[in-house]
């Protein structure tokens, strides 16, 4: 192509594009024939003088919602697009999460909350909610207040109006004895003697295996590895759980100030909310647990999930 009809390529393109004029125009002004603009068109595509993105992050995709929910044996499934870096995916699953309770919490209810990155976002973006109780769901980790789940809780409280019941402990201890002395600690027993009535619980997915868990990075080498060595794949609520979705490391949870997986169970709706394709196997592990009723994710980790073996034990009515 000579530099003479390039530059009638681009200037089609650009009249075409940016200028939103018709090709009998365009025709006109370069003095060529309709179908010889329509071919230039073609060209600048094919050659990428022109570029056509479409930016469609956040956008909801229903059917294939439709099908991870099936696959994973859950209520309900929320997808969206999302694109970028892991922060930017976070913000669009947390979005979408917090929209997703925008539409169907109910006035009255009790929430808990764990804590992660992506609940961050979701508090962040959370909209006017009807009046909830919301408490904590498990102690706190890491010195980033923004990230904290105290934070998350009050956050939350504050777009529904209701109280908040935050857990001013650990998250993790050194023994079991320490952990025992503060859940009978007043503001701490408090907390967790809501569990039990706890309606609705949002929780994100922590990965082992690739590593994309704060827990994990906040664990000592040394529980890490024994930890690992026992074949945990992913948490929730500081709940490990195996490839299989078996809860493992009992004695490990002695130590936690977190719910449990039995006052999980018994709550009638779980939210899990994770992105990227990273902890596609980590969320496959939870959703085999049972734990779990719903989920918001993005297509990434939807389209992993559906590759894998689907789950043949759904978790039963409440």
């Amino acid at each position: 192509m000579t530099a003479d009809e390039h530059a009638m390529l681009v200037r089609a393109a650009r009249m075409y594009y940016v200028d939103d004029a018709s090709k009998v125009e365009i025709a006109e002004t370069l003095g060529v024939s309709r179908f010889k603009v329509a071919r230039l068109l073609e060209q600048a595509r094919e050659r990428g003088v022109v570029t056509i993105t479409v930016h469609d992050a956040g956008t909801l995709v229903p059917e294939l919602a439709a099908s991870v929910a099936t696959h994973l044996g859950l209520r309900r499934a929320v997808v969206v697009e999302a694109a970028g870096g892991e922060a930017d995916v976070r913000t669009e699953v947390g979005l979408a999460a917090a929209h997703l309770l925008g539409e169907t919490l109910h006035e009255g209810e009790v929430v808990g909350l764990a804590w992660g990155r992506t609940l961050t976002a979701m508090s962040a973006a959370m909209p006017p909610l009807p009046r909830v109780d919301v408490v904590q769901l498990t102690g706190a980790v890491g010195a980033d207040l923004d990230e904290s789940p105290v934070e998350v809780v009050r956050r939350v409280a504050l777009r529904s109006g209701g109280s908040a019941r935050p857990i001013f402990a650990p998250l993790v201890v050194d023994d079991p004895r320490t952990a025992d002395a503060l859940r009978r600690q007043p503001d701490v027993a408090a907390a967790l003697r809501m569990f039990d009535d706890v309606t609705t619980a949002i929780l994100a997915v922590g990965s082992w295996d690739p590593p994309v868990s704060q827990l994990l990075d906040a664990l000592p080498p040394g529980d890490a590895a024994a930890l690992r060595e026992e074949g945990v794949r992913a948490e929730v609520a500081t709940i490990l759980i195996g490839d299989g979705g078996e809860v493992l490391a009992t004695q490990f949870a002695r130590r936690c100030i977190t719910i449990r997986a039995d006052q999980l169970r018994r709550i009638p709706r779980v939210i899990a909310v994770a992105g990227g394709l990273a902890k596609a196997k980590a969320t496959m592990a939870v959703a085999r647990s049972g734990l779990l009723t719903e989920l918001v994710t993005d297509r990434s980790l939807a389209e992993a999930v559906l590759e894998m073996p689907p789950v043949t034990t759904a978790r039963p009515e409440a």
